[in-house]
């Protein structure tokens, strides 16, 4: 699997990035440099045919440059978005939360479909493939097109009541069911 950075993550950030994801069994990365000039869909086109996978962007603003959005779409490539909270990191920051979301972003591209694209939540805690969302156009989407987002979980028949158990769905209905209950100051009564 060959994974590039595109050059919306600062040649420092990427560098940082690959100096830790790199030399891993089952894929390989590399980035575009920053400045580098090339129009997002020439080099996206060109990576697609060079058998490239999946793109980590920097751009959080995807929506708003929707041909580069279709590019990624055309390529085949599935595409990786941070939130729009992601321009108020910086160098460190962004290196963190790429390296953070690495393992879910690898497992996230082993069940999805070509084009595929997917926001990363701003979320430092629980580290899932299945927290991130499907960004959808519908100037390029097709409307009944399949959610992946929950392909791994489904496929393995893994959904939270598959046991026949039921779990509680709120705080309270936990406290009631099992005899704590707390009055109206908070405390254990």
């Amino acid at each position: 699997m060959k994974i590039r950075l595109d050059e919306c993550i600062a040649n420092r950030v990427a560098l940082a990035v690959i100096a830790i994801t790199g030399n891993r069994e089952g894929y390989e990365v590399s980035f575009i440099r920053h400045g580098d000039g090339s129009p997002d869909p020439d080099w996206i086109r060109k990576f697609a045919d060079e058998g490239g996978t999946a793109i980590v962007s920097g751009d959080h603003n995807i929506l708003q440059h929707w041909p580069n959005l279709i590019a990624y779409t055309e390529s085949g490539l599935i595409s990786f978005f941070p939130p729009s909270e992601y321009e108020h990191l910086k160098g460190y920051g962004r290196a963190a939360f790429i390296i953070r979301w690495w393992p879910a972003i690898i497992e996230k591209i082993k069940i999805s479909k070509p084009g595929d694209r997917w926001r990363l939540p701003m979320n430092w805690a629980a580290i899932d493939h299945q927290k991130m969302k499907p960004i959808k156009d519908p100037r390029i989407d097709d409307t009944d097109a399949t959610d992946t987002s929950e392909l791994k979980q489904s496929d393995l028949n893994l959904s939270p009541t598959s046991s026949g158990g039921q779990f509680r769905t709120s705080l309270s209905e936990f406290n009631e069911s099992s005899g704590f209950v707390e009055d109206h100051r908070g405390e254990k009564s």
